[in-house]
């Protein structure tokens, strides 16, 4: 999520360079469909924002569509930013917000919503109550015309206590019969369905039983472990690998090849010492659970801080590119078993091992605490 003032208040300075870092995309290969999510409750700067997104005249970035936050429940955001899912207590509000949004883009890019059932300002004990209230909500933000697809996370958000956005992704009940519902007695709409998914087994699970859903939407699961996901356009569409798009890859050695060249163009545009711990993120998970995977991770955040290192010690020394580094990493620490594996075999494998959500959870948590660490470690 990226908050609207931010974006708004940038569009004024004359560097462009956080507008850039907020919004800029990988550009070795197409992004395919990606959605930038924005948080605000102001319609002008909503507006603005949603203008830099779509109309950019340099075409830095391409998004399909922009999201409203209307899900989140950080004390920050909901709390003293009054958005996020503060947002849900208003849906004439949010009709308005996302009304501007699109009139920011001059109609030129869709905009959704991602919300939750409810708030505990609802009768949320009671679940026909729930979702009259859901139902209200969700038919008032439609009615303009503008907004027909609807990411709901299963959960109600707690803002009345002091919760941690963690403990409103765990204390609140899931129910997912009435997002359920909702995409059944809606079929004019899109209602995607979030909260509590961490794997593909549960995904197709959640088509079972709910054929009118029009997506599942993972968050942290996927971040945490993503190549277990890396059979889903087989699982879900029943596509094979020459049917998938032209980025699909045939194993984690390929995927490493390619976001190699795409580190390295990245380094090219910011400069080592700005971006490589960041850019280094995104690779670090797609081993987990496998052996040695940990010893890859520190490899990496040995890489990470090397441009760092050579400045404080006054070393100016040509190092290999980002990718050679990476390569030799894997290489020395990983089999070509795990290297050379294929996304079937590695599904079939996890389908055995992680067939239990305790499993899946703690690979969530390992990475949340990877997270951190990293943050500290930044300062």
């Amino acid at each position: 999520m990226v908050a609207a003032n931010a974006l708004a208040w940038e569009m004024e300075e004359e560097d462009d360079f956080q507008i850039r870092r907020f919004l800029s995309q990988g550009q070795m290969a197409s992004e395919g469909a990606s959605v930038l999510q924005l948080g605000g409750s102001d319609p002008v700067q909503l507006s603005k924002a949603s203008s830099i997104v779509a109309l950019d005249e340099a075409r830095r970035w391409d998004y399909t569509a922009i999201n409203l936050n209307c899900g989140c429940p950080s004390p920050k955001v909901a709390g003293k930013g009054c958005f996020g899912a503060a947002l849900m207590k208003d849906p004439k509000l949010v009709k308005q917000l996302t009304s501007a949004m699109y009139q920011g883009t001059n109609g030129e890019s869709p905009i959704t919503v991602k919300c939750r059932i409810g708030t505990d300002d609802d009768n949320f004990e009671d679940d026909n109550a729930l979702y009259s209230s859901m139902c209200h909500f969700v038919d008032t933000v439609a009615s303009n015309g503008v907004v027909d697809n609807f990411q709901v996370h299963a959960r109600i958000a707690i803002l009345n206590r002091k919760l941690s956005p963690a403990q409103n992704r765990s204390v609140p009940p899931l129910k997912y019969h009435l997002v359920h519902r909702l995409a059944r007695e809606f079929p004019e709409l899109r209602i995607s369905i979030n909260g509590g998914i961490d794997s593909l087994q549960e995904v197709l699970q959640q088509y079972k039983q709910c054929p009118e859903l029009s997506g599942v939407m993972i968050g942290r699961a996927f971040a945490a472990a993503p190549w277990q996901f890396s059979s889903a356009d087989k699982l879900l569409y029943g596509l094979n690998a020459e049917q998938g798009t032209t980025d699909t890859v045939k194993h984690r050695m390929e995927l490493l090849e390619k976001f190699g060249k795409h580190a390295d163009r990245e380094e090219k545009i910011w400069g080592a010492q700005k971006i490589r711990r960041m850019i280094l993120k995104a690779i670090q998970p797609i081993f987990h659970g496998e052996k040695n995977a940990k010893r890859f991770r520190i490899a990496l955040d040995e890489i990470g801080g090397l441009p760092k290192k050579d400045q404080q010690g006054g070393i100016d020394k040509e190092r290999p590119p980002l990718s050679e580094m990476i390569i030799q990493a894997a290489q020395e620490h990983l089999s070509e078993e795990v290297l050379f594996g294929s996304p079937e075999e590695y599904y079939e494998k996890s389908f055995v091992a992680n067939n239990d959500n305790e499993e899946r959870s703690e690979a969530v948590k390992e990475w949340q605490k990877l997270r951190q660490q990293q943050e500290l470690s930044a300062y």
